[in-house]
């Protein structure tokens, strides 16, 4: 076990492996991967089936751990003392719908070790900074998807943990639901250590400085967000440069004739020129001779700034290639 002290890890694994079954129908989940989170926000991202939830199992205890250690500040992963300071939403949560939003939460904070004044008081504080105070007598049944997330991320909160563990915690929500909730992810960050599972990169992207991504059991990529977009830049066979101007379709019929261009379409969403060029320097001189030659405003020439959801397609084209 890690000795408690400042510089403890918030969640730290070595080696953390998971196989289900034996002989030759056993199934590697996890394959020995090495977590360190530091305080904050970390993003555990990558597609469905990449073991995620299997690692996020091992860490709260609901599963044993085949080989490897993992640790919660310091304390042994399925520990009771770890098990104190973890919340945790799963991505399916169930709730007794018969029950208001209040009553759970009182219930839960008692099943929890609270004494039933300080759970009323908890509760209430929950329901208002998670906005559900007004409807803090209505029955779970009648909740939203968002308002149930919301809800289980109160009961995740009401023993006060140190760190807030969410498996998938948009999966089944609205944009309007997602953008809630991320927005109280990144407010919730600033008292508790919050590590946040998904496969949608972009939430990732906005919730997160650092970030771990998994893809078949194993870690292949872990760092800051900044970090990966400095050393991960798209290969330049695949940059799109994005054109706009008062008059595209003039426009794009020159481009066609270029020869430092790889393709170049108009875009059904945008309307904009997208261009794919064998050559960005050529082209970049280029644009400025063709506004003025064809008299249009030039509204927009740029580069769109590679995502964290174009890396990680990438690396994972590469993990496949390599194999």
């Amino acid at each position: 076990m890690l000795k408690e002290n400042s510089s403890t890890p918030e969640i730290w694994t070595q080696q953390l492996t998971k196989i289900y079954g034996k002989g030759e129908t056993s199934v590697k989940a996890v394959n020995k991967i090495d977590i360190s989170m530091e305080p904050g926000v970390h993003g555990f991202l990558g597609p469905n089936g990449a073991g995620k939830t299997s690692t996020i199992n091992m860490l709260i205890g609901a599963i044993s751990i085949t080989n490897g250690k993992a640790s919660i500040k310091g304390q042994d992963a399925g520990s009771l003392r770890a098990r104190r300071i973890i919340g945790f939403l799963p991505q399916d949560p169930a709730f007794y719908d018969n029950m208001s939003g209040e009553q759970y939460l009182n219930y839960v904070g008692e099943l929890s070790g609270l004494r039933r004044s300080e759970a009323k008081k908890k509760t209430l504080e929950l329901l208002e900074k998670l906005e559900l105070l007004g409807a803090r007598e209505r029955r779970i049944e009648k909740y939203s998807e968002g308002m149930k997330q919301r809800i289980g991320i109160a009961a995740a909160l009401i023993h006060e943990p140190e760190i807030l563990i969410l498996d998938e915690p948009t999966s089944n929500l609205d944009p309007i639901g997602r953008k809630k909730i991320i927005g109280d992810i990144k407010t919730l960050s600033k008292e508790v250590s919050v590590f946040v599972s998904s496969h949608i990169l972009s939430e990732i992207e906005q919730m997160c400085v650092n970030v771990t991504m998994i893809n078949k059991g194993k870690i292949v990529l872990a760092d800051t967000i900044k970090n990966i977009k400095k050393m991960h830049s798209i290969k330049e066979d695949r940059i799109i440069i994005i054109l706009d101007t008062s008059s595209n379709e003039k426009v794009i019929q020159q481009l066609k004739e270029k020869d430092f261009i790889t393709n170049t379409w108009i875009d059904e969403n945008d309307k904009k020129i997208h261009i794919l060029p064998k050559d960005i320097e050529m082209l970049q001189k280029a644009i400025p001779k063709m506004i003025i030659d064809n008299n249009v405003i030039l509204r927009e020439f740029r580069q769109p700034e590679t995502s964290l959801q174009d890396i990680f397609i990438e690396i994972m084209e590469e993990d496949v290639n390599n194999k």
